[in-house]
């Protein structure tokens, strides 16, 4: 049989024109190992389909964390805002006047005096001499009260506008903690309504809620993560309850 009729009768025998599969030889090379796929993360657990239990669900993600008063208050005090504060410098600038004003003034002299005295009849005797000395200290204190800042401070209008600066300081700091609150508990919301298969959307959104703890800590000097450290333990703490008996 000559060649281009064993050409032929391949093509008939394997009329798709596959390839045998080559024969691995002693110098074949060796094939590349397959890379292994990155571990995909599990999916989140379904939510119940009872209505209850998907709203107990709800709730709990809602208030995870601690309350936002507290937060709050936390900020302020960081940034040294408190109301306290502010109403402490109107009212210590009011009753500065009633304290008066005081000088203490100490004086002290040194002096020496002679003298001598002379008498009109002779005497035998020498003339007498007389010596004296100075040592003296004097003390003075003093104190003044002005009537008419007892009507009237003019430093209460320097404590007012102080104040205003705080509470615009108060008002601006606790407006960012409770848009980072409330943006946290929507974003705990839709996490645990969220379909478990969605997995890009999830870890955006863990990534988002942690950025927020971030600074939700920052803004309150730690008192987030110390709050929900607290609660946690706390509600790990708990004993579980016991089954009820028939």
């Amino acid at each position: 049989m000559t060649l281009p009729a064993a050409w032929l009768l391949l093509l008939v025998l394997d009329p798709v024109g596959e390839a045998p599969p080559p024969i691995a030889g002693p110098h074949a090379a060796a094939a590349p190992p397959a890379h292994p796929h990155p571990p995909v993360p599990p999916p989140r657990a379904r939510l119940p389909s009872d209505p209850a239990a998907l709203s107990a669900a709800l709730q709990r993600a809602a208030h995870d964390g601690p309350p936002v008063d507290a937060l709050r208050a936390a900020a302020s005090a960081l940034a040294l805002a408190e109301p306290a504060r502010a109403r402490s410098l109107v009212q210590r600038a009011r009753w500065s006047a009633w304290l008066p004003e005081v000088r203490v003034r100490v004086d002290r002299r040194f002096g020496r005096s002679e003298s001598l005295d002379v008498s009109p009849v002779p005497l035998g005797d020498a003339p007498p001499v007389g010596l004296d000395t100075v040592d003296e200290v004097r003390y003075e204190a003093r104190a003044t009260w002005d009537l008419s800042r007892l009507i009237f401070n003019p430093d209460e209008l320097a404590a007012e506008a102080e104040a205003l600066k705080i509470a615009d300081v108060r008002r601006e700091i606790e407006g960012l903690v409770i848009r980072l609150f409330f943006e946290r508990r929507r974003l705990k919301i839709e996490a645990a309504a969220a379909d478990g298969y969605d997995v890009a959307s999830n870890l955006r959104r863990d990534a988002r809620i942690d950025e927020l703890e971030a600074e939700l800590d920052a803004l309150t000097g730690g008192a987030f993560s110390r709050a929900a450290a607290s609660r946690g333990a706390a509600a790990t703490s708990v004993p579980p309850a016991a089954p009820a008996t028939p």
